[in-house]
């Protein structure tokens, strides 16, 4: 797990930084409707095709990978991958597992599987042992088609890496939509980068062969 330091000194988004996370401590939250119909059109399942194209857009960019390491220094992991819910039909518990990010979908879609066959089943906050910091948050209500979703979190404002909510899949005409809300700290985070994680996302939906 690399993780590089920022010189801060020599960082642009210093006083930005310094701003959001000290004087006017700011997090804030979009919710958009995302055309899935590529994802259904290849038959594949939408739940891990969504983590795999999440996890594409934050290893792309270290801007969304930012955090402060066990010293308190400030810096980016190198790498990062997702920690997502599974449900537990019989008593309505949720569990959160993470797989190892692979850019070959099919070696991500492989890990996926495995982890979930093995870890599925285990109850408790986190299902899958040996918790990585290197991790950023993916949840899902599948029963809700909502329109807007905001997430409280009164101690989280020095949690830097983008937060992401999926919602219910649903059919519309012949095109089929999928709710996703974000969660961004403004301290790493501006509207104009907020609006490109959300473009990117669906540019690679859209671009995807399978």
């Amino acid at each position: 797990m690399g993780f590089t330091i920022i010189d801060r000194s020599k960082w642009p988004r210093e006083e930005y930084f310094r701003y959001f996370l000290r004087a006017v401590p700011c997090m804030y939250s979009m919710t958009v409707q995302l055309d899935v119909t590529p994802i259904m059109r290849q038959h594949a399942r939408p739940y891990p095709a969504m983590l795999y194209f999440l996890s594409v857009v934050e290893n792309r960019h270290k801007e969304y990978r930012i955090a402060f390491n066990e010293q308190g220094e400030l810096g980016y992991y190198d790498v990062v991958h997702p920690s997502y819910t599974v449900f537990h039909r019989d008593d309505h518990t949720f569990s959160s597992l993470w797989t190892e990010y692979n850019e070959d979908y099919r070696i991500f879609l492989d890990s996926y599987e495995r982890d979930t066959t093995l870890y599925g089943d285990n109850r408790g906050l986190f299902g899958k042992p040996g918790r990585p910091a290197n991790l950023f948050p993916v949840s899902v209500i599948p029963w809700v088609n909502y329109e807007s979703l905001h997430l409280s979190f009164p101690r989280a404002f020095r949690y830097f890496i983008p937060m992401y909510t999926l919602g219910r899949l649903h059919r519309k005409r012949s095109h089929y939509y999928m709710p996703l809300a974000l969660e961004v700290h403004h301290a790493v985070c501006d509207g104009y980068d907020a609006g490109a994680i959300i473009r990117e996302i669906q540019s690679l939906i859209n671009d995807w062969k399978g």
